[in-house]
């Protein structure tokens, strides 16, 4: 596996979730580089798949693309009228 740099990682998988293994160097500081482990669009799966995969090494995670602002989404739905009783 290569080591990559932060800007060939981000130019290599546009606007998608990275995991990278990380050196002992890169624990401290903002990480360089890294080696990508797994990637995808999916957040939630791929912190799923990382869970499993790296259990005993050093990982971040982050996002390769830029969001101007940060949405959370919520399911909604319609509920069926229920009788009025008097």
């Amino acid at each position: 596996m290569d080591v990559l740099t932060i800007e060939q990682i981000k130019n290599n998988y546009p606007n998608q979730w990275v995991v990278i293994a990380l050196d002992g160097d890169d624990i401290q500081h903002k990480p360089e580089k890294g080696v990508v482990l797994l990637h995808g669009k999916d957040y939630l799966e791929l912190c799923y798949q990382a869970r499993d995969i790296a259990k005993n090494i050093v990982t971040t995670t982050f996002f390769t693309g830029t969001s101007s602002v940060n949405r959370k989404w919520l399911k909604s739905i319609r509920l069926q009228e229920q009788p009025k009783t008097i």
